[in-house]
């Protein structure tokens, strides 16, 4: 089996170009999601804001490590390809494009646990919301409607571009 080294190569970059643009997107909207648990925090004193603030700032930061340490893997991982892939060994090609296509195949099997995941969150926040009557458990279930909504919305895209990019390196 031969490499096409230029569509490959096209298709590397693409996706982790693309991959890049979504988490400088994730944290840029983890700022928002921290700006507002701050002046949650600073303006208002009551128990609903202050235990909003907390889930907000809660999920802001871990939306924000998630989206950090994908750019730092991603990033080391497509340099690692594209310079094996420029290399002139053929069998040092091949092998690194079939552990990304294990790699990309893990992924892709992996988003319908995440959505079952995102999934049990926003069926946590709406008992909560159901359920409970208190601004503390509203506030926390508020919170968890965000990052499951979040989390789905993000995962919509991630999952169409992982996918497109697994058919271009199963080619």
């Amino acid at each position: 089996m031969t490499v096409n080294i230029e569509t490959t190569a096209l298709a590397i970059e693409t996706y982790f170009t693309s991959e890049a643009a979504e988490m400088y997107c994730i944290l840029g909207g983890s700022l928002v999601l921290g700006l507002c648990s701050l002046t949650l925090w600073l303006k208002f004193s009551d128990q609903f804001s202050t235990a909003l603030a907390i889930t907000l700032a809660m999920v802001a930061l871990l939306l924000a490590t998630a989206g950090t340490s994908l750019l730092i893997r991603d990033g080391k991982n497509a340099r690692t390809l594209l310079d094996t892939l420029h290399n002139e060994d053929l069998f040092a090609q091949q092998s690194v494009l079939g552990v990304e296509q294990n790699r990309m195949q893990a992924v892709v099997d992996n988003y319908q646990n995440l959505r079952y995941l995102f999934g049990g969150f926003a069926l946590l926040g709406a008992l909560l919301i159901a359920f409970t009557h208190h601004h503390i458990s509203h506030a926390i279930a508020i919170g968890l409607l965000i990052f499951a909504l979040a989390g789905l919305v993000i995962d919509r895209y991630s999952e169409t571009r992982a996918r497109f990019y697994l058919s271009h390196l199963l080619l």
